[in-house]
């Protein structure tokens, strides 16, 4: 009794062990599912195999019969001779044998122990899954049943009809099938394992190594000897390999400039920190400057002290932005005009012999938005545009910078145009990217990534509305709570 247990304890083991070889790593998933699969394709010609068989054995014990009735056709009187008879029956293995020629059965042996037929097959009439069926049913009947087998001669226009037991069929099936499915598992052995292999080779190993390479580049992603070396495989495997390396390469490139970036603004800090305290120093001079009573030292002290002001206020933006802490805008109402003529002031526009400066902005024109930060965007942008038409020949074409701006749907809508050489095309897509979208040799490519991140602090867009040959147009975005009388 606890054997038996024990047996039906192992055998309910056997279900969940090949579901956890499923579950497993990708190779043992891919030996199990191709024996399996391998073994339903055998399976699926097992069956019409045995069938065809069965058909075959009945076709050979008719044509035997046939051949012994032959010296007999032309007698009247079919039946054998007892002895004659019997060997008829026994290399047969049938219970009884007869022509039916003209609609009439003529009995040429019979054994005594004829009983119910079970079924009737007609071999001249057979369907394939009429023979399966019948097969299968032939090789789970009782041993002792008897069927009829008919089929035509070929001898003769005539009927061979022969009466047998299941017994001997279906033992010759049996062996048959035995035969058949021990060498149908060699196949799927032999073929499981070649598909297995070929499938390891081809597509396990290569996911398997791209997996480990990953798993290391994940630990140490500076490490440049971790950066996948693709093969020279032409398929989906290789394009993955491929694409991988360039992923690693261009990843490992970006944590390299991150890292000097980091290391740049720890330096700039630190200058800025001396700095801030030079120029706190020339705050103090220049207040005393603006106190003299001379007349031009009076004009320009005001935009001496302004400068430095503004120059004091970035050294400490610069300190914030290394401690990610860039402050948020501080927004007010202001007149946008007044803004524009500072940043011409600051650049030289004003009087410029190079360069046209239109200002375009009515002067009782409001935004609101922090006036220092829009300021700075406004300087990037316009010193760009300077230094663009400084540095470009443009034979017979005036030189001319021109802002304006107007109210639209609750939005501020700025427009800064240029006539100078316009932006190349493969600069476009990253003019806005940090230290990558500088059009000018030794330019930092700062400016404009600077633009971008004070307007999307105010909720605002930036972009490139126009640019070719003859100039360059950015429009400018604000979201503006100000509605104009």
């Amino acid at each position: 009794m606890k054997e038996g247990k024990i047996a039906k304890t192992e055998k309910t083991r056997v279900l969940p062990r090949v579901f956890n070889a499923i579950r497993g790593g990708l190779s043992t998933k891919l030996l199990v599912l191709t024996a399996i699969f391998v073994l339903v394709a055998e399976s699926l010609i097992f069956v019409p195999s045995v069938a065809n068989f069965r058909n075959g054995w009945l076709k050979d014990h008719l044509l035997i019969a046939e051949a012994a009735s032959i010296v007999y056709l032309d007698s009247t009187d079919l039946m054998l001779s007892e002895e004659a008879g019997q060997n008829l029956l026994a290399t047969t293995s049938s219970l009884s044998v007869a022509i039916r020629r003209d609609g009439i059965s003529r009995l040429m042996a019979k054994s005594p122990g004829m009983g119910e037929l079970v079924e009737h097959i007609d071999l001249d009439n057979t369907t394939a899954v009429g023979s399966i069926v019948s097969s299968l049913r032939m090789l789970f009947d009782e041993p002792d049943s008897q069927y009829r087998v008919f089929g035509t001669m070929r001898s003769t226009p005539a009927i061979m009809e022969l009466v047998q037991e299941t017994r001997y069929i279906q033992k010759a099936m049996w062996v048959y099938a035995r035969n058949v499915a021990i060498l149908s598992l060699l196949i799927s052995v032999f073929t499981a394992a070649l598909v297995y292999l070929a499938l390891y080779r081809l597509i396990v190993l290569p996911i398997i190594r791209i997996s480990s390479n990953m798993d290391a580049f994940s630990k140490t992603p500076e490490n440049a000897s971790l950066v996948y070396k693709p093969t020279t495989r032409i398929d989906e495997i290789g394009t993955a390999e491929k694409r991988l390396a360039a992923f690693q390469g261009d990843l490992q490139q970006t944590l390299r400039q991150k890292q000097r970036l980091a290391d740049l603004g720890l330096a700039v800090s630190k200058i800025n920190h001396d700095l801030r305290n030079i120029l706190a120093s020339a705050q103090l001079f220049s207040d005393r400057l603006s106190a003299l009573p001379d007349p031009t030292v009076q004009r320009f002290a005001p935009k001496l002290i302004k400068t430095i002001d503004r120059a004091v206020d970035y050294t400490k933006s610069v300190i914030d932005y290394g401690r990610a802490l860039e402050a948020p805008p501080k927004r007010r109402k202001l007149l946008l005009n007044t803004i524009a003529n500072d940043v011409a002031d600051m650049l030289g526009l004003e009087n410029s012999l190079v360069i046209e400066w239109n200002n375009n902005i009515p002067l009782d024109f409001q935004a609101d938005a922090d006036p220092e930060q829009l300021f700075r965007v406004l300087m990037n942008l316009c010193r760009n545009a300077q230094q663009a038409m400084i540095d470009a020949d443009l034979p017979g074409r005036a030189k001319k910078l021109t802002i304006q701006a107007e109210h639209l749907q609750g939005e501020v809508h700025i427009r800064i145009t240029d006539t100078g050489p316009g932006i190349p095309e493969n600069i476009q897509e990253k003019i806005f990217i940090a230290f990558e979208g500088s059009t000018k040799a030794g330019g930092s490519g700062l400016g404009l990534a600077i633009a971008v991140e004070l307007l999307r602090a105010h909720g605002g867009t930036i972009e490139i509305e126009n640019t070719d040959e003859n100039g360059t147009t950015f429009h400018i975005v604000i979201p503006n709570e100000y509605q104009p009388q």
